[in-house]
């Protein structure tokens, strides 16, 4: 999923990695998939304890660590005293270390300190993971710019969130202010959507878009509300018309009401055929439909990337991807389906772009 030539982020280049959009597998990833995904790719994270066993199988496969969860003050520290993922990376061999960076909570400096200063000494590329909420890109962004600065080190951002962090209000804005403040430090975005594709159009370094709902967003534990015992497990899948995500359940709506032209897909998985396939596969094979809604999903993302960085001015390229997913999803009322305009979409509309100004979105 590497665009290349792409000269959107000044030196110094991060080591390891090349500039653009990939894949985040997490690391339920099989081998043999991971294999073909590492292939058609390039550069892949997996995670977890799993993923470092594949990755020291598979040559040139990143590791995160994905330890995420928060310290308690009143127990010792093994993470910061103990290097097992430090170990298990150099075991594998991969190009890149990634920190085993626990949850950042909000207005903890000494924890961002401590994780900035993680692995500082060693001489192997190391990006440094900042597991945070998006209270770090709204209250608390000029410590975090001031840190980082100071830190003078690359780092991958995991906004951790239920869902969406960029969903919050201002969040976008408050990432795109931390990138620039940052310059020319590398920023990656971990555990990303298709947002991960307007960062870097507005200067991120890289992002690595999760190919299911379950490494694209978060980790924090969903709370499912009371009586919810029909939940939809199937899975998500991007839909290009929308620049966004529905769950194949909701697909047949559209065939429905006369509107199959939004579930054409162009990718190199779905060649022109219609999201209909992944919600008719998954219905009869649960495992398969999955993996090919994750491999559109991927094929898909890549599609998305390429047509938005490598235009002649990428921000303008994202925002009217955006505003054309807006558009579309409006234009579905009129057929009687009201899908909602996700605050993280709408909050790329408003900012606008070089050659567009901010639009409301109503």
């Amino acid at each position: 999923m590497k665009i290349t030539p792409l000269e959107l982020c000044p030196k110094p280049p991060l080591a390891g990695l090349a500039s653009g959009i990939f894949p985040y597998l997490g690391g339920s990833v099989g081998a043999d998939q991971l294999r073909s995904v590492v292939m058609a790719y390039e550069s892949v994270i997996v995670s977890g304890r799993r993923g470092a066993k594949l990755a020291a199988e598979i040559p040139g496969v990143l590791i995160d660590p994905a330890a995420y969860a928060p310290q308690t003050k009143t127990e010792p520290e093994p993470l910061f005293d103990y290097d097992e993922w430090l170990m298990r990376q150099r075991a594998a061999g991969v190009p890149l270390i990634i920190t085993d960076t626990p949850r950042i909570m909000n207005n903890d400096i000494s924890e961002l300190q401590k994780a900035l200063a993680r692995w500082d000494t060693i001489d192997e590329p190391t990006l440094v993971v900042l597991a945070l909420e998006a209270w770090w890109l709204r209250e608390g962004l000029p410590r975090l710019i001031e840190e980082v600065r100071s830190a003078g080190r690359p780092v991958a951002l995991a906004l951790l969130h239920r869902y969406n962090g960029l969903d919050i209000s201002r969040a976008v804005a408050g990432l795109l202010e931390f990138i620039a403040a940052v310059k020319p430090l590398p920023v990656v975005l971990l555990r990303s959507d298709i947002s991960a594709i307007g960062a870097v159009a507005h200067q991120a370094f890289a992002g690595f878009v999760g190919w299911s709902a379950n490494s694209r967003h978060g980790p924090l534990p969903m709370r499912r509300p009371q009586g919810d015992d029909e939940r939809d497990e199937s899975p998500s899948v991007l839909v290009p018309a929308l620049n966004d995500y529905l769950k194949t359940s909701k697909l047949s709506v559209f065939a429905r009401i006369r509107r199959r032209e939004v579930l054409r897909c162009d990718d190199r998985v779905c060649r022109g055929d219609s999201l209909l396939r992944i919600a008719d596969l998954y219905e009869t094979d649960l495992r398969n439909g999955q993996i090919l809604a994750c491999l559109h999903n991927l094929a898909s993302t890549e599609q998305l990337a390429r047509r938005v960085l490598t235009a002649a001015d990428p921000r303008d390229a994202w925002w009217e991807a955006c505003n054309a997913g807006a558009q579309t999803i409006a234009s579905l009322a009129e057929s009687g389906v009201s899908l909602p305009t996700h605050r993280w979409l709408r909050q790329w509309l408003e900012l606008g772009s070089p050659s567009h100004d901010c639009q409301p979105v109503g």
